[in-house]
């Protein structure tokens, strides 16, 4: 477990300062992140009184349970009062200025018996100099060093400046020179060789980067071997730059730089028609390789980043790119012609365009967030991430180009779910279209990915036979490893608010804000909105319930309309805790609701020689599997796995008929899990995965089996031939296929 307590402070009554809350909220996103995972509590502004901090860090101190890490940031006013030095609080007084360092060294010298290592972080004295509180001055580092005693090897400090000096203030908007320093390390600039981010390596790029004229940061500590506190980065590569070498790739910017200024003034600002058909695209082929030549000249010369030269001419070609960025219709693109604009949103544009192969979705980041690299990251992110996932609901992503900054997608015919027609008085369809897209929510978790931005906008539908809604999952910009800055900037985008779980609002650098049952709450609403028609209050959820039960009460079937009232009342808790916690338990509440669908259409006594058929029929939908007496086969939503379902028996429990069904899972194509060096202990660990998923399931047993690279079997004794029976197994083999999909 690692914690972090991020205190930051503007709003001083006397002294107020600029820059204190955005350091802290910086910081928090970066801890937060995958290769961090810090569990970050923020505290900014009036809410950072003495006694909050020191209840706060008591709190983590007196833990009855051993951790790794505890890091505290602040970034606000230091002050001497006397002999002694001050964090100064929100609620300073002229003879009580906070929370002493004396104080601070006691707390941290608890924490240490707790924490294997303990970081104290000060940007202190922001605009020190302005301090004139009678009997007081700025706090310097000499203090720190005089109250501050590490004691142990568990305890280390790195404070913004030197004794003499005071920690600037500079940029806009207004940032701590030291954090902002701080800030460009966490974010990679600080990574290893071995791509790891260490507090030495850290207070190494910070001293390195902060200007000597300004303030020198100072690191002090006792502490035996490294304090890790990220990895997972890309290694850093490269030896350091030869003075030659140095000349030689900056002269070659230069020129790249010229040539292409040149080539844009004759194709881009030409007419309009010269530039919509050949001007733009000429321009945006120079452009991409002169990017890609700048970006992997960086990568493989990291050090450059810190010559002048080369952040000017780096920002000069960042300035062409802004202009690419402007499309229109009619005009040529390297995948072919831009025939309409399909949306707009927080990123930018999504163009239809029309090539050789027919028509793809481009979507196009806007040039004027160029520099803001949490967009761009988030931007980045959204098209790994659906480049990772290979799932047929899923919009398929293919090249992202640089100039414009931009990726292609499959084209979908149709709109997304906030406009899509929807026939609401066909319930059977409507928790078919839940049960699709919750399977395929499922599938991008068993993969590791949490969505975190489901909500109708990011739902393509296009209309399948007989009207059938067949819908499409995309925008994966906020899914887990994205900082949590991300949503903040979201908010506003789409009706983002109303899908938002608690905790991403409340607590958005926590770890419960990267769970599966962030999806969870949204699928509850998503499910509400598909039901109704209506947004979802983001606050009354008595009126949501009051909108839904009027709803499902015209349902025929009361099982079923309670069935679905308690999945929405159920994943929409407050509490993560009291949702469900697995997308296959929030599919199982839909199967359930399905088979009260059906059973209320008379069709729920199935005989023996189709009843593989309505299992079959329950996972895929119509047409998506083949069907004979007493079997079914079909293919995983995913594509990844061979499902065959048979009756293995069928023997009388009094006058019912019973059967034994088996599920027979076979993987299509190789085995491969990064984490297991061998296929044998990726099988084993699949069939233990396997167990404890169906270890609710008394009558499911797992064999394995020795067809291909992975066979697995799930025999179910005891089944009653009724639709209810059928969404029992249905659940079942759902549950399987999540614990067999993780690669």
């Amino acid at each position: 477990m690692r914690d972090a307590l991020i205190i930051g402070i503007d709003r001083y009554q006397k002294f107020p300062l600029q820059g204190c809350v955005r350091d802290a909220n910086d910081i928090a996103t970066c801890l937060s992140m995958e290769q961090f995972d810090f569990n970050c509590q923020v505290i900014i502004d009036s809410a950072a009184t003495r006694s909050r901090i020191i209840t706060t860090i008591s709190e983590m101190a007196f833990s009855d349970h051993s951790r790794d890490c505890l890091l505290i940031y602040f970034a606000g006013h230091g002050q001497v009062l006397g002999h002694s030095g001050y964090l100064a609080t929100a609620d300073a007084q002229q003879f009580d200025p906070g929370i002493s360092l004396t104080l601070l060294a006691d707390l941290t010298e608890s924490a240490s018996k707790v924490y294997r290592h303990v970081v104290v972080i000060l940007d202190c004295c922001h605009s020190g100099a302005a301090f004139t509180s009678v009997n007081a001055r700025p706090l310097g580092a000499q203090d720190i060093d005089r109250e501050l005693i590490s004691v142990n090897e568990s305890r280390c400090i790195l404070a913004a400046c030197r004794p003499e000096q005071t920690a600037k203030e500079n940029g806009s908007p207004v940032n701590g020179v030291f954090t902002a320093a701080l800030v460009d390390g966490l974010m990679g600039n600080a990574v290893d060789y071995d791509g790891n981010i260490s507090l030495f390596s850290l207070y190494d790029y910070v001293a390195r980067t902060v200007p000597n004229n300004l303030q020198t940061p100072v690191f002090k500590g006792d502490i035996a071997g490294t304090v890790l506190l990220g990895s997972g980065f890309t290694p850093r590569q490269g030896p350091p730059i030869a003075t030659s070498d140095l000349s030689k790739t900056l002269s070659k910017a230069t020129a790249l730089v010229d040539q292409y200024y040149n080539i844009e003034y004759r194709e881009w600002f030409s007419d309009r028609s010269h530039r919509l058909h050949s001007g733009a695209l000429t321009c945006a082929k120079e452009l991409e390789g002169t990017v890609r030549w700048f970006r992997s000249t960086q990568h493989r010369l990291p050090d450059i980043a810190r010559e002048q030269q080369w952040g000017e001419l780096s920002e000069r070609i960042e300035g062409f790119r802004r202009t690419t960025a402007s499309i229109e219709v009619g005009q040529q693109l390297s995948m072919g012609t831009v025939t309409g604009l399909l949306g707009h949103g927080g990123f930018g544009h999504v163009w239809k365009v029309r090539g050789a192969d027919g028509h793809r979705a481009l979507k196009v980041f806007q040039g004027d967030k160029l520099d803001d690299d949490i967009m761009v990251q988030r931007f980045e992110n959204g098209y790994n991430t659906m480049k990772k996932l290979s799932h047929p609901r899923i919009v398929r992503v293919h090249d992202i180009t640089l100039a414009p900054y931009a990726f292609s997608m499959d084209y979908i015919e149709g709109d997304n779910l906030k406009k899509a027609y929807l026939d609401r008085d066909e319930p059977e369809k409507l928790i078919r279209l839940l049960l699709d897209i919750s399977e395929t929510v499922q599938y991008a978790h068993s993969n590791g990915i949490k969505h975190r931005d489901i909500k109708p906008e990011n739902i393509i539908v296009k209309l399948g036979e007989d009207l059938t809604p067949v819908p499409y999952l995309t925008d994966f910009d906020l899914a887990y490893h994205e900082t949590n800055r991300t949503l903040t900037s979201a908010l506003g985008v789409g009706g983002v608010i109303n899908y938002a779980a608690p905790e991403q609002m409340y607590a958005p650098n926590a770890a419960a804000a990267r769970a599966n049952t962030v999806d969870i709450f949204a699928m509850g609403q998503l499910l509400f909105y598909i039901v109704t028609g209506k947004t979802p209050s983001a606050h009354d959820f008595d009126l949501n319930h009051r909108t839904l039960r009027k709803m499902v009460n015209s349902w025929v079937d009361d099982g079923a309309a309670k069935c679905l009232f308690d999945l929405y009342v159920h994943s929409t808790q407050r509490a993560p805790k009291d949702r469900p916690q697995s997308m296959a338990d929030f599919s199982g509440y839909l199967s359930r609701t399905e088979a009260h669908v059906i059973a209320a259409s008379g069709r729920d006594e199935i005989p023996e020689e189709n009843f593989c058929r309505r299992i079959a029929h329950l996972y895929a939908g119509v047409n998506n599997y083949e069907a004979s007496d007493r079997q079914a086969r079909c293919r995983t939503l995913s594509g990844q796995l061979e499902l065959m379902i048979r009756i293995a028996g069928i023997h009388s429990k009094g006058n019912i008929d019973m059967a034994t069904v088996e599920l027979e899972f076979t993987t299509i194509n190789r085995l491969t899990i990064p984490s297991f060096s061998s296929g044998a202990s990726g099988r084993s660990a699949i069939n233990g995965r396997l167990d404890r998923a169906l270890a609710p399931f008394p009558k499911a047993k797992r064999t394995s089996g020795h067809k291909g690279t992975y066979q697995v079997f799930v025999k179910i004794a005891n089944v009653a031939l009724t639709g209810q029976s059928a969404a029992e197994v249905c659940e079942i083999l759902k549950t399987s296929i999540a614990a067999i999909e993780v690669w």
